[in-house]
């Protein structure tokens, strides 16, 4: 009845609803599933609504019983309505005014779904990207310039137009511009992308070779230490045997000390001496890198030339980048014949990269202090600073001074032209002083042709510190001939190397001269002055050999006590170490304590912890 039990609407409790959470009523709902209707709730207690709170009493005529009655209300969720939003109405309408230009930010559109345009062209942005990935990653080409392309025209803008945006009034010459920058912007990130691959490669590469580098360094090296490991024992099998002899003409000491640095130096002698007696191959001395010397086939090892004697020759081989050996000459040669010059003979086996020439050593002067550094590792060489001179025939370049000059051309021949050397020449190289004594002279014969004076330098003092050099790259093969006999006549004023280069004769006969005692005058006249070799030679030579001489009649088994060893004085104590190869070190007392501990045992048996550098079992 509706007269005395009234209904209340959906309307009015969401009214009430409303005013009293303050949200809006098109935002709430009320679930009526339980009661089967959305629109009439019978609720079991009164709803107060707009305008029924100043009355409570008249309120309670409202109040009403029924069943209990369950009611959700919760917020109620709806799309944002409206189409595009008018704003490209607007963009549209501004276009058309008067001076006003044409736009093509279509971004803040939006479309018939109320997305703006800018959040749906990023979609089809990135779906076309990941799309393009997908072909680089499974390896198959990929069109750039079309990927940079879009319907529109518009850079990146992969949605239609309107007929009256700026893309749309594109003619022809405009779409050919805008593709020709296009193809320009793909062409600049390939040559990028390549550049970036190459130096890649580059690093990649450089990383390897540095690698391969360190591992053949590691081989020449290991090889090197195997070599002087042979050399040790072939050395110690000698003296072994010469010890044997020994033994046999006088008896040994308990020690065990009749062998000496003199015994020593004897042996690599004679190692150095190949079967022709030809102590040559010694004067030379790698001065950077790996040089390695390489044995000449018979057939080259001797040319007779115009009736010539036997011409003997060294090869030698580059084992590294760029090495550099020098030959040794006789200083004390050179002091006694300063006008002398010098002639050296090289040929060409290989005819590649090499500089050849002469280094200059610190004279006496106190301003000749520049000294000769090569380096395999940074390339430096023959002529690649002030104290050094070259020439290279493959290049038809003298160097000095890290400059090079071209050189290279046959004095007194009508053509200028500039000679290379090829494998098989024989290159002279000859280095004098000037006639009037005031420069020193450098030049080269290529096979017999002189190519002129390449060098003229200032003669600082009347010493001559020129020795001839050569470095060599990688893998280049050169013979030297050091004389006397050379291929082509030799230099006017100019000597071979081998007058000038020290032999094993003159050391055996300094050896004879320093043995012998020194006879003092009756007028007791100060001792002269000894030259710097001669002092440096008398003081590593005779020496060991006057120790030996007094320590054959030393017998450590017919010591008793330490304090008999005290007896024999500091420097008879050291001289015993020294020759037994013990460490000398410390006080006498300590001397001798180390020296009476040897006793009884064999050399083998000596501790580690005694034993000094120059210990050989």
């Amino acid at each position: 009845d509706e007269t005395s039990t009234p209904y209340v609407s959906e309307q009015h409790v969401l009214a009430s609803l409303s005013e009293r959470l303050c949200w809006p009523a098109s935002m709430l709902c009320i679930d009526g599933s339980s009661s089967g209707s959305s629109s009439i709730l019978f609720p079991t207690q009164s709803f107060l609504l707009s305008g029924e709170e100043e009355n409570n009493v008249a309120s309670t005529t409202l109040m009403h019983q029924h069943h209990p009655l369950t009611a959700k209300i919760h917020p109620r969720h709806t799309l944002i309505r409206g189409g595009k939003g008018g704003f490209g109405t607007l963009l549209k309408g501004q276009s058309k005014q008067a001076g006003a230009k044409t736009t093509l930010d279509f971004g803040a559109c939006r479309d018939l779904s109320g997305r703006r345009l800018r959040h749906v062209n990023d979609e089809v942005k990135l779906r076309k990207w990941r799309e393009l990935q997908q072909k680089r990653e499974k390896g198959e080409e990929v069109d750039e310039l079309a990927a940079l392309k879009t319907e529109s025209g518009i850079r990146n803008w992969h949605l239609m137009v309107p007929s009256w945006s700026d893309g749309a009034a594109f003619t022809n010459k405009g779409k050919r511009k805008h593709e020709r920058q296009l193809e320009r912007e793909v062409r600049s990130w390939q040559s990028k992308e390549e550049r970036a691959n190459r130096q890649k490669e580059e690093k990649k590469m450089e990383q390897e070779w540095a690698v391969m580098e360190y591992v053949r360094r590691g081989e020449v090296e290991s090889a090197r230490v195997s070599a002087d490991n042979m050399k040790e024992g072939i050395l110690a099998h000698l003296k072994k045997r010469k010890l044997e002899k020994q033994e046999i003409s006088q008896p040994i000491t308990a020690a065990g000390l009749v062998s000496t640095d003199a015994n020593n130096s004897e042996i690599e002698q004679d190692l150095i001496m190949d079967k022709d007696g030809n102590s040559s191959a010694s004067s030379l001395i790698t001065l950077s890198g790996e040089m390695s010397v390489v044995d000449v086939p018979h057939s080259e090892q001797t040319t007779k030339l115009q009736g010539r004697n036997d011409v003997k020759k060294i090869r030698i081989q580059s084992e590294s980048d760029f090495a550099t050996v020098g030959v040794l000459l006789d200083a004390a040669k050179l002091k006694e014949t300063p006008n002398q010059g010098i002639h050296i003979e090289y040929t060409i086996q290989t005819a590649g990269l090499a500089q050849i020439g002469w280094i200059r050593v610190p004279t006496t002067s106190k301003d000749d202090v520049e000294i000769f550094l090569p380096n395999s590792d940074t390339g430096d060489g023959v002529g690649d600073d002030n104290v050094s001179f070259g020439y290279d025939g493959s290049r038809k370049l003298k160097f000095n001074g890290g400059t090079d000059t071209a050189y290279g051309s046959v004095q007194g021949s009508k053509e200028k032209e500039l000679v290379e050397w090829n494998a098989g020449d024989i290159l002279a190289s000859w280095c004098r002083r000037s006639t009037d004594g005031k420069t020193i002279e450098i030049g080269y014969l290529l096979n017999g042709n002189d190519l002129g004076v390449a060098f003229s330098i200032a003669a600082g003092s009347n010493d001559f510190g020129y020795y001839p050099a050569l470095s060599l790259n990688l893998g280049e093969v050169v013979d030297i001939n050091l004389g006397p006999e050379f291929s082509h006549d030799v230099k006017e004023g100019c000597v071979g190397v081998s007058h000038l280069s020290k032999t094993s004769s003159d050391e055996s006969h300094e050896e004879e001269v320093s043995s012998k005692p020194e006879i003092k005058s009756c007028d007791d006249a100060p001792p002269q002055k000894r030259p710097r070799d001669e002092d440096s030679t008398n003081m590593s030579r005779p020496a060991s050999a006057n120790t030996s001489a007094s320590i054959d009649t030393f017998d450590l088994n017919n010591c008793s006590s330490v304090q008999e060893l005290l007896k024999l004085g500091s420097d008879r104590l050291k001289s015993i170490l020294l020759s037994m190869g013990i460490k000398c070190g410390g006080t006498p007392e300590q001397r001798a304590d180390r020296l009476f501990s040897l006793k009884g045992l064999r050399r083998e048996d000596y501790p580690q912890k005694v034993r000094g550098k120059n210990f050989i079992l």
